[in-house]
């Protein structure tokens, strides 16, 4: 089945608010960092990129250990600029709708292949999570039809929601700016945009990393087959 054709990794932050002085991609949740967890996600797509700022060195060792044909993009900039400017390095060029996510989070692996699927279909296209860490961007919704299919029509950080902004999405090209703002408060311009909940635990507080790991347990639990109905 056709997935998405290009995959932007925002992997050049400080990770000052975890505190644990490396990129929080590298951070490792149940003996395998979390850049292991995403590129294992990927192997069905075939341009992956992962942009580079602290440490970016260890970063690009570690990348490409998992995968050789990983391309590299470095922000020179990611002390003083925000992850909308690595998202813009990252998909600079590209003529076609690319995925974006950042480099902290841990994806259940059916939910984020299916995100890759629709977004060949449909774009752009936000992901939405429950909301459930510690510095969550709310994203407000409507249903569109029916309960599965949502339309972000804003974000806040302060008013609270069922869903939080799940930093992955597909887009167009020309959506993001250089230089610019949080990427939700670009979003923000273009809503309402359609979204697609994904399950999900971003990594950004100890808090956080101790919810990643309850679920990766979760995930790596056997799962019982679908019983067909006579």
């Amino acid at each position: 089945m056709q997935t998405a054709q290009h995959v932007v990794i925002a992997a050049a932050g400080l990770g000052s608010r975890l505190g644990h002085g490396k990129p929080k991609c590298l951070v490792e949740v149940a003996g395998r960092s979390i850049l292991e967890w995403q590129l294992d996600l990927m192997r069905d797509v075939p341009d992956v990129r992962v942009v580079v700022g602290y440490l970016e060195h260890e970063v690009i060792e570690a990348a490409f250990k998992i995968r050789g044909d990983v391309t590299i993009v470095r922000n020179p900039a990611y002390r003083t600029t925000t992850t909308q400017q690595s998202y813009w390095l990252g998909a600079r060029y590209l003529t076609e709708p690319c995925v974006y996510l950042d480099g902290d989070i841990i994806f259940d692996r059916e939910s984020f292949q299916s995100f890759l699927r629709s977004a060949v279909t449909q774009t752009p296209l936000i992901g939405v999570t429950q909301a459930k860490t510690e510095h969550a961007v709310f994203a407000a919704t409507e249903a569109i039809g029916d309960e599965a299919t949502l339309n972000v029509t804003g974000f806040s950080r302060t008013e609270r929601s069922l869903w939080e902004w799940a930093n992955v999405a597909c887009l167009p090209p020309g959506l993001l700016e250089e230089n610019g703002r949080d990427v939700f408060s670009r979003l923000a311009l273009h809503t309402p945009l359609r979204a697609q909940a994904v399950v999900c635990c971003e990594v950004d507080t100890e808090s956080d990393l101790s919810q990643a790991r309850e679920f990766v347990a979760c995930l790596q639990q056997p799962r019982e087959p679908a019983r067909s109905v006579a």
